[in-house]
């Protein structure tokens, strides 16, 4: 008979997440207001939850103990297919959160009228960063990318399952978005053309001032002092200091007002945050030609080739996935600083914060919030992916 051993050393990360998942009963699991801007009332799970449903709520903090605690050599190891079991038991609980959730808000909004809300309190949001931090840390032991696309499609699938079910219906911030749905659809759209606006003007511009400081050294200096500049500026400020000028500049001249160029709005935006994405960009070109070898320029320059044929046939495409890097910067910087545009009558997701803000009404920040965080982390992922592939990492990832 094999001898058993046990290891009982914790991963410290995931120690953390199952502190993290235990603490969510101590605090808020569900908030009920008769409408959105009513003072809540507070419900803790321990309070609100049958036995059946906390038994099936906390399954996935006993699994991941007993991966964890006791983790027998020829047994469980951390592995993929350790990685998978943590992966599907956060799954699980993330699944398992709203389905609870969602029979408590039916028994407690049982009778109520049409304006009231049920939210998520502190613990649920507790209880989902658990969830997030388990994955997270378990895709880090997955290199394969067929199993990591196998996961996003089990993700995708738990999600419409849920959705289809209703899960979702009795959440305040879908309430809040059905009845919002074509001021959600227009302000995205805002958002999106603001933000890929901005940083495409700053590529335009962003990439040939990092070749110029880079191949000028006179010039090197005055343009990081610009773009270090505009990047020390608060975003609100910068968005005010446009103001007066555009506006000074439409009365001038008639045809710019024509144009849609004025004080506030989409144009003043759109110049603070172009100016914003500049750095990366400016930075990151002048990184990628500064740190070629000078031995591969003597190689190149040996083959007989000319200045002009070394910058773009050897120089440039060795500094892409930098460059790229620095645009995957930008992007996310931009997606994030577009709510503040919201300020000066620019549209985008800012339009809800700032209205939830004013009315006091947390279901309505969300809505503001959650789909910048989202559009964040699609577009820096899909970045990242392009700079693996354009540095060529992407295939060696894959059969490591």
């Amino acid at each position: 008979m094999p001898e058993v051993v046990f290891n009982w050393k914790f991963n410290r990360v995931r120690g953390f997440a199952l502190l993290c998942g235990f603490s969510s009963f101590v605090f808020t699991f569900i908030r009920i207001r008769p409408n959105r801007i009513a003072p809540a009332i507070d419900y803790h799970s321990w309070k609100v939850l049958g036995t059946e449903e906390l038994l099936l709520y906390i399954a996935p903090l006993l699994l991941i103990i007993s991966l964890e605690v006791l983790n027998i050599r020829r047994g469980v190891k951390d592995g993929v297919w350790k990685a998978l079991v943590l992966i599907l038991a956060a799954v699980y609980g993330f699944s398992i959160h709203f389905v609870v959730f969602y029979r408590v808000s039916l028994r407690l909004l049982e009778g109520s009228s049409s304006y009231s809300r049920a939210s998520m309190g502190f613990g649920s949001w507790i209880w989902l960063f658990f969830c997030y931090v388990i994955v997270s840390t378990s895709l880090k032991s997955i290199n394969s990318r067929k199993i990591k696309l196998l996961i996003l499609v089990i993700v995708i699938l738990v999600l419409f399952i849920l959705g289809q079910a209703g899960v979702f219906e009795t959440l305040g911030i879908v309430a809040e978005a059905k009845g919002k749905l074509g001021k959600f659809l227009f302000e995205l759209r805002n958002h999106l053309k603001l933000s890929f606006t901005a940083v495409f003007l700053a590529c335009i511009f962003g990439i040939p001032f990092g070749i110029v400081a880079y191949r000028r050294k006179l010039l090197e200096k005055p343009v990081f002092f610009f773009v270090n500049t505009v990047q020390t500026l608060p975003s609100l400020a910068l968005f005010g200091l446009l103001i007066a000028p555009l506006a000074a500049l439409s009365r001038l001249y008639p045809f710019l007002r024509e144009l849609g160029i004025r004080g506030i709005g989409t144009w003043p935006a759109l110049i603070a945050l172009f100016l914003y994405a500049l750095l990366p960009i400016t930075r990151n070109t002048y990184t990628g030609l500064k740190i070629i070898s000078g031995s591969v320029r003597e190689s190149a320059s040996g083959m007989g080739m000319r200045r002009s044929q070394i910058f773009f046939l050897v120089e440039l495409p060795i500094a892409v996935p930098v460059v790229l890097s620095g645009v995957r910067i930008s992007a996310v910087q931009a997606i994030g600083n577009t709510a503040v545009a919201a300020l000066i009558g620019a549209g985008g997701f800012g339009v809800f914060l700032f209205q939830g803000l004013g009315q006091a009404a947390p279901d309505l920040i969300l809505l503001g919030t959650f789909p910048i965080i989202f559009l964040a982390l699609v577009v820096d992922n899909i970045m990242d992916f392009l700079v693996k592939v354009s540095a060529g990492r992407w295939y060696r990832i894959d059969k490591r």
